[in-house]
């Protein structure tokens, strides 16, 4: 998942939260009155011109980011693993480049400009393929790659109203709620550190009006099977010399105390609920161990990660996650002004330079990031 710090911050200012009841919080929040359109296909030439892709949630705990979109009808959550790289050890040593230093030196210092850069370009280079010209995923430098994408189809096309959509910077979670054909729906997401996984909790205030249809993929090499009692996608990354790379591992179970539930043809089904909880734990066998950098295999450990939650309650594991999510996100706050206008949805106060509580809200979005990006144990934000 494309997981970048700035352009996170960046995103997160582009977004619109909502309540359909838009009361005052106590909170620090983002929010929207509309969801992100998760049927727009990415668009591949960076962040800044994907606009749907920039006004999706961010959430994460250091090992799993995610991307919630909050479509009614379609929701799609971009996920990442902080560690699933394509590309393989190589060395790209060049002893060439400590040999021609002193003389690039003397060119720069001779004002011979022209000739200090095509030296440098000429020496100053690693061997290999290097970074393959923007095409480091297939070479052995490599490069990050998504984990690809849950999908939840509700299979409605039905108009609906009375939206929201928020991000709690104090808790770490997303809450969505909309009315759709007279019933109320509400969706609470968040990805656990002391769980390390992500949990989607869906709920309906009509019996039996929970249906739907989940999906796991990515834009390249993955497969999908129906286990017995959740959905796994694996595979591995190139590794740039032909071979296999990095293995990954993504499982999603569903737990719902009425309805149905199948694992059929690669698709988690849900019919007829109005409780489910979704657990997604994810990991791959990259280890911090030289020279192969390869640990546990992925299979084993989502499948041990969500044995460990299937004991749970969605409650208890919400709780937890609060614990230890705003133990770090409360060490920090201050006040630049007292009028507050969290009534109106976040996008829409971007043109007010006087709103001052919104530079505490930039300010504080930027620590939610930085503190569901990296934790301890995990790879450097």
């Amino acid at each position: 998942m494309r997981i970048n710090l700035s352009v996170l911050v960046i995103a997160g200012m582009i977004i619109i939260l909502p309540f359909s009841c838009r009361e005052k919080t106590d909170y620090p929040r983002i929010w929207y009155d509309s969801p992100a359109d998760a049927s727009v296909p990415d668009i591949e030439d960076g962040w800044q011109n994907d606009p749907e892709w920039l006004k999706a949630l961010p959430a994460g705990n250091g090992f799993i980011g995610a991307m919630i979109f909050g479509d009614v009808n379609l929701e799609r959550i971009q996920l990442n693993e902080k560690s699933l790289w394509s590309g393989s050890p190589d060395n790209n040593n060049n002893p060439e480049a400590y040999g021609s230093l002193n003389r690039i030196r003397q060119l720069l210092f001779d004002g011979k400009y022209r000739e200090a850069t095509e030296l440098t370009l000429e020496t100053q280079v690693c061997r290999g393929a290097g970074s393959g010209n923007g095409n480091g995923a297939n070479v052995p430098f490599g490069c990050f790659q998504t984990l690809g994408d849950l999908w939840l189809d509700f299979g409605k096309n039905t108009p609906y109203g009375q939206y929201h959509r928020e991000l709690d910077l104090d808790k770490g979670v997303v809450r969505i709620s909309y009315m759709q054909d007279g019933i109320k729906f509400k969706r609470e997401i968040f990805v656990s550190y002391p769980g390390r996984a992500l949990v989607i909790r869906l709920t309906a205030d009509k019996k039996g009006s929970i249906s739907f249809k989940s999906t796991l993929n990515r834009p390249e090499r993955f497969t999908v099977s129906s286990q017995e009692d959740n959905l796994l996608m694996t595979e591995t990354m190139s590794d740039g010399k032909g071979g296999k790379g990095m293995q990954y591992a993504v499982r999603l179970k569903a737990v719902a105390g009425s309805g149905e539930i199948t694992y059929q043809n690669n698709v988690l089904e849900v019919k007829g609920s109005d409780d489910v909880v979704l657990l997604l734990t994810a990991s791959t066998d990259y280890s911090q161990d030289y020279p192969e950098y390869r640990g546990d295999d992925p299979l084993k450990t989502t499948l041990e990660q969500l044995n460990k939650l299937s004991g749970k309650s969605c409650k208890n594991l919400l709780a937890d996650h609060i614990k230890d999510f705003s133990a770090l996100s409360r060490k920090v706050s201050f006040r630049l002004s007292d009028i507050k206008n969290d009534t109106v949805p976040t996008d829409r106060r971007l043109g007010n330079p006087d709103d001052l509580r919104l530079h505490e809200l930039y300010f504080q979005f930027g620590r939610y990031l930085l503190i569901s990006s990296s934790r301890e144990g995990t790879l450097p934000a």
